[in-house]
């Protein structure tokens, strides 16, 4: 993939998850998730995070780098 990973800066692929860029760690808490989210999601990190609480906000659909539920 190394040839396909832009630099300057270090992008991500949709479906294509990046472990290096941060994972969740089981907790799914948002503030965690934020760093690697948002280079994942640019802006729309917290409002993928908001919808992500109304649909499935038990967090059933959970991987390492899922979008984590953002209650407020």
């Amino acid at each position: 993939m190394v040839e396909f990973v832009s630099e300057k800066p270090r992008a991500a692929y949709l479906n294509y998850r990046d472990l290096d860029l941060g994972v969740n760690g089981g907790s799914g808490d948002y503030e965690e998730a934020r760093g690697w989210g948002e280079k994942y999601f640019k802006g729309n990190f917290r409002r993928l995070a908001m919808v992500k609480a109304a649909v499935d906000g038990e967090d059933f659909f959970w991987n390492e780098q899922s979008i984590p539920v953002l209650k407020q």
